[in-house]
């Protein structure tokens, strides 16, 4: 009775994570007893496991938005619940809802019929989820892990695709050697602290005036295999080939969903944990990171004729603005970092359910620039949206991908990094050649023969036209989404 009282908070707190790990049970059990009849009957199982997988989706983040628990530590001090976990969340849901509730015909079209895929689907929820919410080293390389496997396994998914072995092999052997990175970096930080929960190395490196030069590599290895699972430089060596080797819808949960968790765990450590690191230290080495992302990012994807690795690319050279935003060590540096993150889910999510349309119509599956000709007079409408997202991806005003980089540029500023703000207003101008070369192929280029691009799905429609809105119209009322971002970052920094 006593234990329960102690922990009833905790359980509170933890409810949608429970009741995803019931739900991943549910989902095997439904797909298990199902399959065998579904087989026999020649009856196709998928749009079963969407409805039930959707379902389970759409109560999380009811069990999220209603979290009584607004600011607490869990289970001795290994989780935390607050503003930011309990929003982030909610995206993190949320993405993956779009995500499964698009997904339908593209399945259908690549014969993707195994049941397993959807216990996957609620996995990464449920690791992503936890990653929100770690609190200590181990908690983050436990569910890092958890993660990661989940992904190393839908890399592969394609069984008579060399590229896709290759992909997920590729994956599989760097993101291993990224967690060796990880837990080397945690050890010495516990050799040199003693513990590693973050709100203890919070307490303890409050007044540090020095550091061993071992605490400074466990530093550096922690955040560069966090670095690796976001794709930045010169972290990205997996990033193109696992995004063009998977299966789109792979590639869609990729680009959008798990970089949302890994920014969490990022600024918790840099902005709660080693808080006082950042004149020293992180400054330095996020400029440099970021300088280099936006660096290849530019530069790799000018000479890209593939869709997929250009969008890799491209992410690159994102995450490269977000590691400027972090280095900028101010509240309006994190507000920043969470408005881009915000808007690039958005737009990441609009330009992959884009690919995952074509897919549908290409014969071959490396789709390139000459698979997008046409569509603007096969369907004006999503073409146009598609170029207003483009321009938004290259930050062209008024969009809403203007203002997230606004807000990084101005946070740079403040922080008197007039070269790297000069340096990165470059690198975007070039980065913007081959986004407009699309255009120029959307609009201008004429197809050699007939071409055919499969109608929209209702779902698919509903999502576009809802997060196109969202990102072309959101001048007219930004306030909304500004102050629910400084609430968020408010939330990390108390």
């Amino acid at each position: 009775m006593k234990f329960s009282l102690i922990f009833q908070n905790d359980i509170v707190a933890f409810l949608p994570e429970l009741f995803l790990a019931i739900s991943i049970l549910v989902v095997l059990m439904h797909g298990s007893f199902l399959g065998l009849s579904a087989a026999a009957l020649y009856t196709y199982l998928t749009p079963s496991m969407i409805r039930l997988t959707s379902i389970i989706l759409f109560i999380s983040v009811f069990l999220v938005v209603n979290n009584p628990i607004e600011s607490q530590t869990l289970w001795n001090s290994i989780f935390i619940t607050d503003h930011l976990s309990i929003w982030l969340k909610l995206f993190v849901v949320l993405g993956l809802f779009v995500c499964i509730s698009v997904s339908e015909a593209y399945l259908f079209s690549v014969r993707l019929r195994a049941f397993e895929f959807f216990f996957f689907i609620i996995s990464i929820c449920l690791s992503l989820c936890l990653l929100i919410s770690s609190y200590d080293f181990l908690s983050i390389y436990l569910n890092m892990e958890f993660m990661s496997l989940i992904f190393y396994v839908l890399a592969t998914w394609k069984k008579n695709s060399y590229f896709s072995a290759e992909a997920g092999l590729k994956y599989f052997i760097l993101g291993s050697v990224a967690s060796v990175f990880f837990l080397f970096g945690a050890s010495l930080i516990y050799f040199s602290m003693g513990t590693t929960n973050i709100g203890s190395l919070s307490l303890l490196t409050e007044n540090l005036s020095g550091c061993s030069p071992l605490f400074y590599l466990g530093l550096i290895c922690l955040i560069s295999a966090l670095l690796f699972k976001l794709g930045s430089a010169p972290y990205h060596m997996w990033i193109a080939d696992v995004y063009e080797g998977a299966p789109t819808i792979v590639s869609l949960i990729f680009a959008s969903v798990p970089k949302l968790a890994i920014f969490v765990v990022v600024l918790r450590l840099v902005y709660t944990g080693f808080w006082c690191m950042f004149p020293v230290f992180w400054e330095d080495f996020f400029c440099l990171c970021g300088l280099f992302s936006l660096f290849i990012g530019c530069v790799c994807g000018l000479g890209e004729t593939k869709i997929k690795r250009l969008l890799a690319f491209s992410s690159v050279g994102h995450v490269g603005f977000l590691c400027l935003g972090l280095a900028s060590g101010s509240i309006e540096g994190v507000q920043s970092v969470l408005f881009y993150l915000f808007i690039y889910m958005l737009t990441a999510i609009f330009l992959w359910i884009y690919v995952l349309h074509l897919d549908l119509t290409s014969d071959d599956s490396f789709l390139t620039f000459s698979d997008v000709i046409g569509l603007v007079r096969s369907n004006p409408v999503f073409g146009l949206g598609i170029v207003l997202m483009i321009f938004s991806l290259a930050g062209v005003p008024p969009l809403g991908g203007f203002f997230a980089k606004l807000n990084i540029f101005v946070s740079v500023i403040d922080s008197s990094y007039y070269l790297v703000a000069i340096f990165a207003v470059l690198t975007s101008v070039v980065s913007a050649f081959y986004y407009i070369r699309l255009i120029k192929i959307f609009y201008f280029e004429k197809a050699e023969s007939w071409f055919y691009f499969a109608p929209l799905t209702k779902g698919a429609a509903f999502f576009l036209v809802i997060i196109g809105w969202t990102v072309i119209f959101f001048m007219l009322s930004p306030n909304l989404f500004y102050l629910l971002i400084y609430k968020i970052a408010i939330g990390l920094m108390i």
